[in-house]
Order: C-alpha cells, then structure tokens, then sequence
C-alpha cells in the first residue's frame, strides 16, 4: 500500500508541476486557452489528488506535522506555492505575473527538496 501511494503521489507532483508550467507558457503568451473549461478544472483535479495522497502517506505512515517539522514545513510550502500561483494569474501586470509566477516555482522547488531531504530547510539547509 505504502509504495502504490507514493507513487500516486509523486506522479501527481510532476503532474502539478507540468500543469502549473504550461499554464504560465499560456498566461505570458496570452493564449485563449487559459479560458478553456477543462484548463480551469484540471489544476484542481491534480492538486486534490495530490493533497489526498499526501494525507494519505502521512496517515498511513503515522506522521504529523506537529511531530515531524519538514511535513510541516511542506505545509507551509504548499501555502505558500498555492497563494502565490492564484496571485500570478491574478495580478494585472505582466512584471507582477512573472515574478509571482516564479516565485511560486520556488515554493514548489522548496517543498520537492524538503520532501526529498527530509528537513524543513530544505535546499536552504
């Protein structure tokens, strides 16, 4: 049980990410396609699906975020990544969209290498 989650869950982390890339190639190039219906919803699809695994993992492995401070702090991450990507196909200018945009690749950078190293610092450690 143990791998099928963390296999799910790690190939939605790719899958969030490539979601999140395209969709930021669309908003710099202005494209139509971020009005598509199916555009809007496969990010939240992809994102539930990652976050339920990732609960999943935790219940399954007995870990809590009180316990264990790099799962809190890929909390923390996750917070940050999500504001900073709605703020990115939000903001009205086209400064404003890339360095949020960026920012939030940061974010998500910060929560694969705290996952990875297994400490709240992550790539800061």
């Amino acid at each position: 049980m143990y791998l099928t989650l963390k296999h799910i869950h790690v190939a939605f982390v790719a899958l969030s990410l490539l979601t999140f890339l395209v969709r930021g190639v669309w908003l710099f190039i202005d494209s139509a396609m971020l009005g598509e219906r199916w555009v809007k919803l496969l990010p939240h699809v992809v994102n539930t699906i990652l976050l339920a695994s990732g609960i999943a993992l935790a219940m399954y492995l007995s870990m809590s975020p009180g316990n264990q401070p790099w799962l809190m702090a890929k909390i923390v991450g996750l917070i940050a990544y999500v504001g900073l990507g709605v703020a990115a196909f939000r903001a009205s200018g086209p400064t404003a969209r890339k360095l949020l945009w960026t920012s939030a690749l940061v974010a998500f950078a910060f929560i694969v290498s705290v996952a990875v190293r297994k400490t709240p610092l992550g790539f800061f450690g």
